[in-house]
C-alpha cells in the first residue's frame, strides 16, 4: 500500500479542523448542561417566596452568557496554557513522562542499536536526525512527539531496547517515523491541551465543592441569625461545584472519546507504513507479539500524565474502556496477514522465552571498507535524472533499500566524525570543517577569519577533523550534516547564537555564499532557528502556489543559473520548470537573483498546501534536469530546498558498480 506524503500531511490538518470542530461540539455540550443546573438553582432560590408561588424562568441571557464565558475561560485558557507549555517540541514531551536523553557516545550495546536503528531510519527518510530519550520503564512502548520533524524526539521504553529484536526494534521506530511523516504530532500535542483543559473545569468544581462552598458556608454561620446570605451563597457555590464536576466529567468523557476516535485508525496505519518502510512485518509484527507477552504496568505503577498522552504511544499504555489503540490481536492479524481468530489462538498458547536483541548485521569496519573519495569517482560527479526523479518520488518514505543504503553511508563516514558528530562539545566543530573551502587561498582565508573566534583546543580539533574530509564520500556530506542535529540542539541559547555567529563568519570569508554554503546554512537553519528562537511555531499550510508566484519564479530562476555556463541554457532550463507547472512567465534579470534570497522565498512556499509543494518540487527537478545532467551540488541543492518547505528527500540512489 503505497502511502502519499504530500496527501497525508494535508489529511493531517484537516484533521486538525476536525478535532477543533469535536472539541467546540463538547464545549457547548457542557455549556448546556451547566446552564440547566444555573437555572434550576436559580428558579429554586427564585421560588423560595412566602406566597408559596413557583415561577420558573427557562432563560436567562445573563445567566448563559456568564456561563459560556466561565467554561469558555477556563477550558480554552486550560489547554492554550497547556499548549503553549508545550511549544518547545517533543522534548517537552519527553521530560514530562521523566525519559532523560541518551548520550550519543554511550557505548551500552542495546543503546547503540537503538542509535543506529533511529539515525538508519532518518537517514533513509531524509529527515533531521531526532533526539532519542530513553524512559526507564520495563515494558515495551515508544512514541515520537514534537510539532514538525524539525523539533521531534523519539522515545523508548527501557523494555523496548533491551528485550525487541534489531528487526522488531526497526519495526517500532518505523512505526514512530510514520507518526513524524503523517503529520500525527501536531495533532497529538493539541489533544493534550484539550484533555488538560477539560479537566480542569472538573478540578475548578471539586475546589467550589470542597473548599469556596463551604467556607461560605461556615461564614454565613457565623454571622447574624437574620444575615445568613453568605450561608446560601456557600450552598450555591457548593451545587454550582457539583455542576461543574459533572460538566467536567462529561467534558473528560468526550475528550477520552476524541482521543480514542482520532488515535485507532492512525495506529493501523502507522503499523502498515512500518511494514511497507521495512519490508519486514514480522519486525513489527514480533513487537506486537512481545508486548503481549510482557504485559502492561499496573495501574499504581504508571506515571501521573500517562493517561493524557496514552494517544501518542505506540502501544496502549494503560486500560482504559476509551481505547487509544486497537486490539493486539487485530493489530498483529493486519500486519501478518493473519485472521484475528489465528492470531488469538497463538496469543493464548505457551510463550516463547523472550530474547535478547541480537546484534546489528555485521558490517564493514569504517577504517577498511573501500570509499568513493572524490566526485569525479560518481560517475564524473553527474547523476542521472532518474535518480533524482526517483527521490523526489520518495519523499516522506522509507524502504528496505533506502535502510540498507542508509546503513551504507553511516558506515563510510570516518569514525572520528562519527564521534565527534555525536557529542555536543564536537559537533559545531564537524560543521566547520564541512565548510572549509577546498581551494586553498580561500581556505586560508577562512582560517585567518576564526583564528580568534575559536579557543586553541578548538583549532586543534578542527585542524584533527579536517583530514576525515578527505576520505568523506562526497554523497555523505549531508547525511553527516543531519547526525549533528541531536548534538547541536542541546546547545545553550549562548552558545547556538556564538556557533551561528562563526558559522556566518566561515561562509563570507571570500565575499560570496556557493552552494554549498547556502546548503548547510539553510538545513542547519530550518532543523535548529526553530528549536532556539521559534519552537511550537505555527505555519498555515492553505495557499495555493498561484499566491506565490513571485517566489516560485525566484527558486526556478536561481536553479536554472546555478546549472547553466550560458544565460540562454538558464533561460531555457527556467521554462522547462514553468512548463511543469503550466506557467507563462519571463525569465527574470540573473543579476537580480541572489542564493541569499532564497530563505525568504522558500519561507513563503511553506504556506501553501502540501499537495501543491508536490508541483512545485517537480518543476524544481524539471529546471534541474532540463541540459541532462545533474552535479552534486545542485542534487544538494534540491534536498535543501524540499528540506525547507518540510518535505524530507531520502538519499539519491546511485547505481550499484
Amino acid at each position: 500500500m503505497a502511502i502519499n506524503f504530500f496527501e497525508q500531511q494535508d489529511k493531517a490538518r484537516k484533521r486538525t479542523g476536525l478535532l477543533v470542530l469535536c472539541f467546540a461540539f463538547g464545549l457547548v455540550l457542557m455549556i448546556g448542561v451547566l446552564y440547566l443546573v444555573a437555572m434550576i438553582i436559580m428558579n429554586a432560590i427564585g421560588s423560595d417566596q412566602e406566597s408559596g408561588k413557583v415561577e420558573i424562568e427557562l432563560f436567562n441571557g445573563g445567566v448563559l452568557a456568564g456561563v459560556a464565558g466561565l467554561v469558555t475561560i477556563v477550558v480554552g485558557a486550560s489547554s492554550l496554557f497547556k499548549i503553549m507549555e508545550l511549544r518547545s517540541g517533543g522534548r517537552v514531551v519527553a521530560e514530562m513522562l521523566g525519559a532523560t536523553l541518551l548520550d550519543p557516545g554511550t557505548r551500552q550495546h542495546s543503546e547503540r542499536v537503538a542509535l543506529n536503528v533511529v539515525e538508519e531510519m532518518a537517514i533513509a527518510s531524509g529527515t533531521p536526525v531526532p533526539p532519542l530519550y530513553i524512559v526507564e520503564d520495563p515494558t515495551i512502548n515508544a512514541f515520537a512527539a514534537g510539532w514538525s520533524p524539525n523539533d521531534a524526539v523519539v522515545s523508548l521504553n527501557r523494555g523496548t531496547i533491551d528485550k525487541l529484536s534489531r528487526d522488531e526494534l526497526q519495526g517500532v521506530v518505523a512505526h514512530e517515523f510514520s507518526h513524524i511523516f503523517n503529520g500525527d504530532m501536531r495533532i497529538n500535542i493539541r489533544l493534550i491541551g484539550i484533555i488538560h483543559g477539560l479537566l480542569v473545569l472538573g478540578v475548578t468544581g471539586w475546589i467550589c465543592l470542597r473548599f469556596l462552598g463551604p467556607a461560605m458556608l461556615g461564614s454565613g454561620r457565623r454571622s447574624s441569625s437574620k444575615n445568613d446570605g453568605g450561608g446560601g451563597i456557600g450552598i450555591a457555590i457548593m451545587l454550582f461545584g457539583l455542576a461543574l464536576m459533572l460538566c467536567g466529567f462529561i467534558g473528560t468523557f468526550f475528550g477520552r472519546l476524541i482521543q480514542a476516535a482520532v488515535s485507532r485508525q492512525r495506529e493501523f496505519l502507522a503499523d502498515a507504513s512500518a511494514v511497507q518502510y521495512t519490508r519486514n512485518p514480522d519486525g513489527i509484527g514480533g513487537a506486537l507479539r512481545k508486548i503481549q507477552q510482557v504485559g502492561r504496568l499496573k495501574t499504581d505503577q504508571l506515571h501521573e500524565k500517562t493517561s493524557d498522552i496514552s494517544h501518542m504511544f505506540f502501544s496502549k499504555a494503560m486500560n482504559s474502556m476509551f481505547a487509544t489503540h486497537p486490539p493486539l490481536p487485530e493489530r498483529i492479524a493486519r500486519v501478518e496477514g493473519l485472521s484475528v481468530d489465528q492470531v488469538q489462538q497463538e496469543l493464548t498458547q505457551a510463550t516463547p522465552a523472550i530474547r535478547a536483541p541480537e546484534p546489528p548485521p555485521a558490517s564493514l569496519n569504517r577504517g577498511e571498507q573501500s570509499r568513493r573519495t572524490a566526485a569525479g569517482d560518481i560517475m564524473g560527479a553527474v547523476i542521472l535524472g532518474s535518480v533524482l526523479d526517483d527521490a523526489v518520488g520518495r519523499i516522506g518514505t522509507v524502504d528496505q533499500e533506502g535502510l540498507l543504503q542508509s546503513r551504507r553511508i553511516l558506515d563510510s563516514i570516518p569514525t572520528p566524525l562519527v564521534d565527534a558528530a555525536h557529542a555536543t562539545a564536537t559537533a559545531r566543530h564537524v560543521i566547520f570543517a564541512l565548510l572549509l573551502d577546498r581551494d586553498p587561498s580561500d581556505q586560508a582565508v577562512q582560517w585567518n577569519r576564526i583564528q580568534s573566534l575559536l579557543d586553541p583546543s578548538e583549532i586543534q580539533q578542527l585542524k584533527r577533523l579536517q583530514p576525515c574530509m578527505d576520505d568523506l564520500d562526497p554523497w555523505a556530506r549531508l547525511p553527516l550534516l543531519d547526525l549533528c542535529i541531536p548534538a547541536l540542539s542541546q546547545l545553550s541559547e549562548s552558545q547556538y547564537r556564538t556557533f551561528r555567529e562563526i558559522l556566518d563568519v566561515m561562509i563570507r570569508a571570500d565575499g560570496t555564499i556557493d552552494r554549498w554554503e547556502w546548503v548547510v546554512d539553510t538545513v542547519l537553519d530550518r532543523h535548529l532557528e526553530e528549536r532556539y528562537h521559534k519552537p511550537g511555531a505555527e505555519r498555515k499550510a492553505r495557499a495555493r502556489l498561484q499566491s506565490c508566484t513571485q517566489s516560485v519564479q525566484s527558486v526556478l530562476a536561481t536553479l536554472a543559473c546555478m546549472g547553466a555556463q550560458e544565460k540562454s541554457e538558464a533561460r531555457a532550463s527556467f521554462e522547462q520548470g514553468m512548463m511543469s507547472l503550466g506557467w507563462d512567465a519571463q525569465f527574470p534579470d540573473p543579476s537580480t537573483l541572489k542564493i541569499s534570497l532564497l530563505r525568504s522565498a522558500l519561507r513563503d512556499i511553506r504556506r501553501v498546501r502540501f499537495t501543491e509543494r508536490a508541483a512545485f518540487l517537480q518543476a524544481c527537478e524539471a529546471t534541474i534536469l532540463h541540459d541532462g545532467a545533474t552535479t552534486i551540488e545542485e542534487a544538494e541543492t534540491l534536498r535543501a530546498i524540499a528540506e525547507s518547505i518540510d518535505c524530507p528527500m531520502p538519499p539519491f540512489r546511485m547505481p550499484s558498480d
